[in-house]
């Protein structure tokens, strides 16, 4: 499973961000190997859009879960148009702590 989470910054042990579009990075975190990958969010510099550029991403990237504190209607739509389930976080913390608890939730 392929999980995406916005991030401040560009490891495991970086802070969630706030919001999708204004993310200075994603997170993606392969859950069957371990192993992750960072990339800079084109949509953290502009105006308007910034939830959809982050969406693209998620979507050219295979993503098959986002965890996120925020996103907007656009990003939404898109994302489950895709078929890319949306776990809303009520709680902030690094992105290792939100997988790990993603991950435990779906051992259940």
């Amino acid at each position: 499973m392929k999980i995406t989470i916005p991030s401040t910054g560009e490891t495991l042990t970086s802070l969630i961000s706030e919001t999708l579009g204004r993310a200075p990075f994603l997170i993606f975190y392969d859950s069957s190997t371990g192993e992750y990958d960072s990339i800079e969010n084109p949509g953290f510099q502009i105006q308007d859009g910034s939830g959809l550029k982050a969406s693209e991403i998620i979507v050219k990237k295979n993503a098959d879960v986002l965890l996120t504190r925020e996103i907007g209607r656009k990003s939404y739509s898109v994302l489950m148009k895709e078929h890319i389930k949306i776990q809303m976080l009520n709680s902030s913390g690094t992105v290792k702590s939100a997988i790990n608890k993603y991950l435990k939730k779906q051992e259940k």
